[in-house]
């Protein structure tokens, strides 16, 4: 089964096209990579799979752009956004923490997305920061805000956020890539430990990074005829 499939897809912003694809089909399971040059139109691709270029007056998508959601494929375009980015949910290239404390980038997003207690919440918070080997670290200062973490730490805080909304699909914009050596390989352990429960799609311009993590792989400029 695919988790995501694109048929005569094309993104322009204003005048301008940046994706062209005739046909793009993303198995279900483990992690696919697309890889390519800057400006090939690698991150563009993830944000047209949750919509998240809606947020630009001047882009026009077009084409067919379906989802296994549930077990059911059906379009993006057929579920409210809130629900979409729930479903697929992404992280980028530079965490994104909110500007409160540490337990309440994991309680506002559960307590708003998915209707929990605020006690159901934090056991939530707590078991999944235990998974991604961050509980130890920041336990006893959970109500201090999010930016004191280091940039791994805060990466690590982004991805257990995400998946505590349980999503089917998880977007990763180049989620090393703003991180030293060291906390890029905690991320990447975290990363292939998730690939056993949640399709992946992994966004890189570091052919070692695809070696090492990759299911799947794509070539942005093979498949994006604005690339060609």
């Amino acid at each position: 089964m695919n988790s995501l499939y694109a048929r005569a897809l094309t993104v322009d912003f204003g005048d301008r096209r940046v994706l062209s694809i005739d046909e793009l089909a993303v198995k279900k399971g483990g992690i696919s990579v697309i890889a390519g040059a800057s400006g090939s139109g690698k991150s563009t691709l993830l944000r047209t799979f949750n919509r998240l270029n809606d947020f630009f007056p001047d882009c026009q998508v077009k084409g067919l752009l379906e989802a296994s959601i549930d077990g059911r494929r059906q379009s993006v375009y057929d579920l409210k956004v809130d629900e979409l980015r729930r479903k697929i949910g992404m992280v980028f290239q530079h965490p994104n923490v909110l500007p409160v404390s540490i337990i309440k980038n994991f309680t506002l997003p559960l307590v708003q997305g998915l209707g929990l207690s605020s006690d159901q919440a934090v056991r939530m918070a707590e078991e999944r920061l235990k998974s991604v080997g961050l509980w130890n670290e920041v336990k006893n200062r959970l109500n201090s805000a999010a930016d004191i973490l280091s940039g791994g730490q805060k990466q690590r805080l982004c991805l257990a956020r995400a998946l505590a909304l349980e999503p089917d699909i998880l977007l990763l914009d180049e989620p090393t890539s703003s991180l030293d050596s060291g906390a890029a390989a905690e991320v990447e352990e975290y990363i292939l430990a998730i690939s056993k429960n949640v399709t992946i799609v992994l966004v890189t311009h570091s052919l070692k990074q695809a070696e090492r993590l990759g299911t799947h792989f794509f070539d942005m400029e093979k498949i994006n005829e604005v690339s060609k």
